[in-house]
C-alpha cells in the first residue's frame, strides 16, 4: 500500500511526508488533523477496519424495529429480526444502491426499496422482486444471499452494546477492546438489574473541527480551569443555593471544573493498547433515600464486595478508540461520526438503569441537558476551543503539535497500559496517536516509536 500523502487539496504544503512520519513520540504533525488526503486514508484504514459502535439493543426492542446510522462511510441499519436476533446490514438496495431505510428509526414487517420495490427480510435476505419473470434465463437468483441487503462481515453484541466492522479480517472484538471493556462493563454493572435502555433520541451536534480534536480533549484535564472557568463558577454559586436540598443533575461535576490545574492533577489517567483510555474522577454522590435504595439494589445483585468495587470505579471518561466515549456515573455515552476533515457529528445518548430509582433517570437527563444538549452551557465552550484549534492548524507555517507534557514520567501498569504521573499528563493523547499510526501504516513496514 502506498502511504505517501499527496499535497493537500486546500492549501500548499512545504513537505511531502510519509503518513508514518506524521506521528512521533512526543509530537504530531498538523496534517494529522488538517489534511484531506489523510482523512480519506483514515476512513479506509481506521473506520473501514476497526470495530465501530453501532447502537444498543434497546433501540430495536421488538421484531421489525430498526435503527439506521453510519459505520465509517457506509450507511448501515441495525435490525431486530423476527427470530429475535440483531443484524447489522448495509443500508442499500443491491439493485441500484438506493437507501432502503432513510429514516433514523422505525418499525417495518419487511423492508422495501422505494425505487423499484425490492423487498427484504429483517436479516437482509431478498424476499421478492417485481416482475420476477424479467430475470428468467439470467444469472440473477432471488434466493442467492448475495442479492440481499448484505450483512456486515463482523458484528459483536457485548451485553447489548452492538459493534461492527466493515472488514472481514482483523483483531477479534475482545482483543481489540482489551482493558477498554472495564469501562463498558462498569456501565452495565451499575444497573441493579444488569439491563440498560436508551432514553429517547440522542443530542446531536456538528463540530467544525477534526474528529480527533474532540478525542484529545476527553483526556485533557488541563483545559478545564481555563475553557470552563466562568461556567463552573456559576455552577458553584448555584450549588450554594441548594444546600440541604436535592441538587440538579450535573451541577456537581460542572462546579468541579472551576478548580486550579493542580486539582485536575489528582485524577487518574490510564492509556491502554489500541488507543483506548480511561479517566477516573467526578462521581456524583449517592446520598439520600434513593441513593441508599440504589446501593441496596446493587448489593442484592452483586453482593456487598462487588457492589462496592463497582461504585469505586468512578470513571468520568472512558474512550474506546476511535468512536466511543462513555461517562458511566452520568449514564451517558458520546459517539463520534466523522463527516469530513473539518466536520464531526457528535451524538450523546443517555441511558436508564433498569431497577434504579426514577431520580437517577431524571438526573441523567438533566445532566445531559446541562452538558451535552445543543444549548448546553459546558460543551459550547469546548466546541469553540476545537474550532480555534482546527483553524490554527490550517496554516502551513507551524508544522508540529506538542504532546510533551509529563512525557518522561509515564508509569507502566499492565501489559501495554500506562498511567500518567498526574492527571495533567498527555499520556492518553500520545497513546492514541501511536495507535492511529499503527492503523494508518498497518500494511507497511514501520519504524518503532
Amino acid at each position: 500500500m502506498d502511504t505517501k500523502v499527496s499535497t493537500p487539496r486546500s492549501y500548499d504544503s512545504q513537505y511531502d511526508l510519509d503518513v508514518g512520519d506524521l506521528v512521533e513520540k512526543e509530537r504530531i504533525h498538523r496534517r494529522v488533523f488538517a489534511d484531506q488526503d489523510v482523512f480519506e486514508q483514515e476512513m479506509d484504514q481506521i473506520f473501514g477496519k476497526s470495530w465501530i459502535y453501532v447502537g444498543h439493543e434497546s433501540q430495536v426492542p421488538n421484531p421489525g424495529d430498526y435503527f439506521s446510522t453510519q459505520v465509517g462511510r457506509q450507511p448501515v441499519v441495525m435490525t431486530r429480526h423476527k427470530n429475535g436476533e440483531i443484524y447489522v446490514l448495509e443500508n442499500r438496495c443491491p439493485h441500484k444502491g438506493a437507501l432502503v431505510c432513510p429514516d433514523r428509526n422505525g418499525t417495518a414487517k419487511h423492508f422495501m426499496c422505494m425505487y423499484h420495490g425490492w423487498r427484504f427480510d429483517g436479516d437482509g435476505s431478498l424476499i421478492s422482486v417485481p416482475v420476477q419473470s424479467g430475470y428468467d434465463g439470467t444469472e440473477f437468483n432471488v434466493k442467492d444471499p448475495k442479492n440481499g441487503m448484505r450483512q456486515l462481515p463482523r458484528v459483536h453484541n457485548h451485553h447489548g452494546f452492538v459493534f461492527a466492522s466493515l472488514s472481514p479480517e482483523g483483531l477479534d472484538f475482545k482483543t481489540w477492546a482489551g482493558e477498554g471493556l472495564r469501562g463498558l462493563d462498569n456501565l452495565i454493572d451499575r444497573s441493579p438489574s444488569g439491563e440498560l435502555e436508551v432514553i429517547g433520541n440522542c443530542y446531536r451536534t456538528v463540530q467544525n473541527s477534526n474528529w480527533k480534536i474532540f478525542l484529545d480533549n476527553m483526556s485533557d484535564g488541563m483545559h478545564t480551569s481555563f475553557v470552563h472557568h466562568q461556567m463552573a463558577r456559576a455552577a458553584q454559586r448555584t450549588l450554594e443555593k441548594f444546600k440541604g436540598r436535592a441538587r440538579p443533575g450535573g451541577l456537581d461535576v460542572a462546579a468541579m471544573l472551576a478548580g486550579e490545574p493542580d486539582q485536575m492533577a489528582k485524577i487518574d489517567l490510564v492509556a491502554h493498547p489500541h488507543g483506548h483510555f480511561d479517566m477516573a474522577a467526578f462521581a456524583p454522590e449517592l446520598t439520600g433515600e434513593d441513593g441508599e435504595h440504589y446501593k441496596a439494589a446493587l448489593i442484592a445483585r452483586h453482593g456487598a464486595d462487588k457492589a462496592a468495587a463497582v461504585l469505586k470505579q468512578n470513571f468520568h471518561n472512558v474512550m474506546m478508540f476511535p468512536t466511543l466515549v462513555m461517562q458511566q456515573s452520568l449514564q451517558q455515552m458520546r459517539v463520534l461520526r466523522p463527516i469530513s476533515v473539518d466536520k464531526t457529528a457528535l451524538e450523546i445518548w443517555v441511558f436508564r438503569f433498569k431497577g434504579a430509582p426514577d431520580s437517577f433517570t431524571r438526573r441523567a437527563i438533566t445532566g445531559g441537558n446541562l452538558a451535552n444538549s445543543p444549548s448546553n452551557v459546558v460543551a459550547a465552550d469546548d466546541f469553540e476551543a476545537y474550532f480555534r484549534v482546527h483553524q490554527g492548524l490550517k496554516g502551513p507555517q507551524s508544522e508540529w503539535i506538542s504532546l510533551h507534557r509529563e512525557a518522561n514520567r509515564d508509569v507502566q501498569v499492565g501489559e501495554g497500559s500506562f498511567k500518567g504521573a498526574t492527571g495533567n499528563s498527555e499520556v492518553c493523547m500520545r497513546n492514541m496517536y501511536k495507535a492511529w499510526r499503527e492503523y494508518m501504516t498497518a500494511e507497511t513496514t514501520r519504524r518503532e516509536i
